[in-house]
């Protein structure tokens, strides 16, 4: 009763005194409305940046160029010849596949390196070939002959331009295993990265194991170095030679922002800071990626004003905490979803490679080219069920047959334009032709007699007919014809196109 007769008493120190507690609420709810708010957002960006990192892997070491590559050095049997000194650099058969591969995969330079660390033939863009020079100091090397494929991002000595080298190692025998006898190294330019590194519009940073920024989406910071410089942190920087002559003359600038996930101010804004592990298997270690966003935009600095208007409204103030954990565990659950799409995607990628560097290796182990040819037909009825296939030669009038499988009674020769395949060849453009399910070809019925279906299988009626000429830099080898159950689907049709460049290479060995 006391306090009661007090307040009565005192109403305007009352009033006062409420109003006080009212207004503590409302910057305590305003400050940890706006102080959620930006860790959702760092939450958000850990994920989108942690996801970037998968996908700048997908660009480096997990690569279509660097599976080109490794295989160069798993299949090509002139490759390991050269590396181990067995012929001389620069053969016109070495130096065409080099470039083949090179320009398939716009790439600046490719070059081999023996087991002494001297390169041997090289292809470049430029026109100024790196064979005879000694990279046996080069890191790229050391871990390609450690039996580690690896990137390495450095700055030319020569050019002083920022690139990516790409490693892999060549093995004497058919599969990895035992001592490395050279290296194959594939020099590229950073334009795919920094696109990646520009794609969400705010500042993103590629930074070395030594943290100094090789990329940027801002220009500006790019050779900066983040935290305190210190003399022997120079002296490291410029002990490792990644960095050209960039910091011969002088040291490099503190980067005007932390790097530490979390918050931090910088320029007079205040961002939120999310890294992830890139791991290009670099000796130094781990690549960062280092995403930052600008709070000022995302979170503005009246967000927290509806929380502090509600602070008095305790179930107000449950239930914007109850909604911020739902929105917080879907964003959660949506980027985990994501993430592991992305990882099946990698496995499956990783699979079809494997599938392809199988049918490479059995095709080389072939003793003759029939037998490769053979040995491509049979592996076509394992990846994609043909039931029957047929490989033609190309000649000066026509189509002469070269294999068959299943025992298809498949024509001798075909003119060019003549039926299905004839007319495949003749507009170098593969297809797939789907059959009606008869096994009846007389059936006027079916859907043999509506295509008017004349090729290399005879008068077969299979579910689906893929047709595909044989090229190779634009020179017609021939034609194959595949007889499935049913229309492949894109992942098939695409691996069976990846596996004509196989046998093109065959076709002309």
């Amino acid at each position: 009763m006391l306090v009661i007769e007090r307040i009565a008493r005192h109403p305007l120190r009352s009033w006062a005194a409420v109003t006080l507690l009212a207004a503590a609420a409302a910057v305590l709810a305003g400050s940890a409305r706006r102080a959620g708010l930006e860790q959702a957002r760092l939450d958000l960006l850990t994920m989108d940046v942690q996801r970037d990192a998968v996908a700048a892997m997908a660009l480096t070491l997990d690569s279509n160029l660097m599976g080109s590559i490794s295989l160069l050095g798993l299949i090509e049997p002139d490759i390991k010849r050269e590396c181990q000194g067995a012929i001389p650099p620069n053969q016109p058969r070495i130096m065409g596949l080099l470039e083949n591969v090179a320009r398939g995969q716009q790439i600046q330079g490719l070059f081999l390196v023996g087991r002494g660390g001297i390169v041997k033939s090289s292809w470049d863009d430029s026109g100024r070939p790196s064979t005879g020079i000694d990279v046996r100091f080069r890191p790229y090397y050391k871990e390609a002959m450690a039996g580690r494929k690896n990137i390495y991002a450095a700055v030319s000595l020569a050019r002083g331009d920022h690139a990516l080298y790409f490693a892999a190692p060549v093995y004497a025998g058919m599969l990895p295993g035992g001592d490395p006898v050279g290296v194959v190294v594939a020099r590229t330019d950073l334009e795919k990265l920094q696109r990646l590194l520009a794609r969400s519009g705010q500042p993103t940073l590629l930074l070395s194991p030594q943290g100094v920024v090789f990329a940027s989406s801002r220009q500006d910071w790019r050779g900066m170095v983040a935290g305190a410089m210190s003399p022997s942190r120079l002296a490291e920087i410029r002990a490792v030679r990644q960095f050209g002559k960039l910091y011969d003359d002088k040291a490099p600038r503190q980067l005007p922002v932390s790097v530490a996930p979390g918050m931090a101010e910088a320029e007079g804004r205040h961002y939120a800071v999310a890294t992830a592990a890139v791991d290009w298997n670099d000796p130094s270690g781990a690549w960062q990626l280092v995403a930052m966003e600008d709070l000022g935009n995302s979170v503005p600095a009246g967000s927290g004003v509806p929380a502090a208007l509600l602070a008095a409204a305790v179930v107000g103030l449950l239930g914007t905490a109850a909604l911020r954990s739902v929105r917080s565990q879907a964003a959660q659950r949506r980027a985990h979803r994501q993430l592991e799409s992305v990882a099946r995607d990698q496995a499956q990628r990783a699979e079809r490679k494997m599938q392809l560097a199988q049918v490479a290796l059995l095709m080389q182990q072939a003793p003759d080219r029939q037998a490769r040819l053979d040995a491509f037909l049979d592996q076509c009825h394992l990846l994609f069920g043909a039931l029957q296939g047929a490989i033609y030669r190309a000649e000066e009038n026509g189509l002469a047959l070269a294999a068959s499988y299943a025992g298809v009674a498949a024509p001798a020769r075909i003119a060019l334009g003549e039926g299905l395949l004839g007319q495949c060849a003749l507009e170098r453009q593969a297809r797939v032709v789907n059959v009606s399910d008869t096994s009846d070809t007389s059936d006027t019925s079916g859907a043999s007699a509506v295509w008017h279906i004349r090729s290399g299988l005879g008068g077969a009626a299979p579910g689906a007919l893929l047709l595909a000429p044989v090229q190779l830099q634009g020179r017609m080898l021939g034609a194959v014809e595949l007889a499935l159950l049913q229309a492949p689907d894109s992942v098939a049709y695409e691996q069976f196109l990846s596996a004509l460049e196989l046998l093109a290479i065959t076709m002309t060995a």
